[in-house]
């Protein structure tokens, strides 16, 4: 699929700092309605970032119905040994997307926040924040009002596991990668797993993963429908792994992500 929208039109988008960190960078496109759509890349938390061609053709792959929309990008830091850094970072972004958007008149009541992968795990710490333990002021009262997670990790502890029984690369286990050596997988489910933060006031939640997916396994999905219930939306892609959808899984997760938009933006 061609690049639409402000891949091709505006290929200078203004950048936004939220921090001193190089990575700590947020990416404005704007749209021509007053709705708000954020975008966290993935890479298991190790690599990537928001202007890497790989990230942007594979929003514009599935999210065909944003130009209207403002839509923010963000960078975070990552690497080895780095976490909680990328989780703190997102949630600091999100508060400063606030700001900036309150400032430009956008809608702040109708944002919703999207990620694939480390991108959706991420997605969903912004969406389920009230109940994170920052330890400086990057919160606010204004919370998502849904998220879209394309194949996140929720549980931080048995995506470890499956990795671990699982190897099909020697540098297969990326949850260990990215928590320091004084940071077991235990520990770090407690308070970096988005399962361990759902509330009555969490915001509702569409799910896209593909049940046969080696990086990320399709149980995380099912932990996170029983945990939601009616407040999550699960769209199963039976042969679909991490990515590599066939032209056919591409377009139904097209056309639940334009239909979970214009519900929910609607609503």
């Amino acid at each position: 699929m061609p690049f639409i929208a402000f891949s091709e039109e505006n290929l200078n988008p203004s950048e936004i700092s939220y921090g001193n960190h190089e990575k700590q960078k947020i990416d404005f496109y704007e749209g021509s309605s007053d709705k708000v759509l954020i975008w966290i890349h993935g890479g298991g938390w190790l690599f990537g970032d928001k202007r890497s061609e790989r990230w942007i053709k594979r929003f514009h792959n599935h999210f065909t119905d944003h130009e209207n929309l403002n839509v923010y990008m963000i960078g975070y830091r990552i690497g080895e040994d780095t976490a909680p850094n990328g989780v703190n970072d997102v949630i600091c972004a999100y508060k400063k997307i606030v700001d900036d958007a309150t400032l430009k008149n956008l809608s702040i009541n109708d944002i919703i926040v999207s990620g694939a992968s480390a991108g959706g795990h991420l997605a969903l710490m912004v969406g389920f924040s009230n109940k994170y333990n920052l330890e400086h002021s990057c919160n606010t009262p204004t919370r998502p009002k849904a998220v879209i997670n394309l194949f996140g990790i929720t549980e931080i502890e048995k995506t470890s596991k499956f990795l671990d029984e699982n190897k099909f690369f020697s540098f297969s286990n990326y949850v260990k990668t990215w928590l320091p050596s004084d940071l077991d997988p235990e520990e770090a489910s407690k308070n970096l797993s988005p399962i361990n933060l759902i509330s009555l006031n969490s915001p509702k939640v569409l799910t896209i993963h593909g049940a046969k997916d080696s990086w990320v396994p399709y149980d995380q999905a099912i932990l996170l429908d029983k945990k939601l219930k009616d407040n999550h939306q699960l769209l199963t892609i039976e042969n679909g792994g991490h990515y590599g959808f066939s032209d056919d899984e591409d377009q139904i997760i097209r056309l639940k992500i334009s239909e979970f938009l214009r519900d929910t933006y609607n609503d």
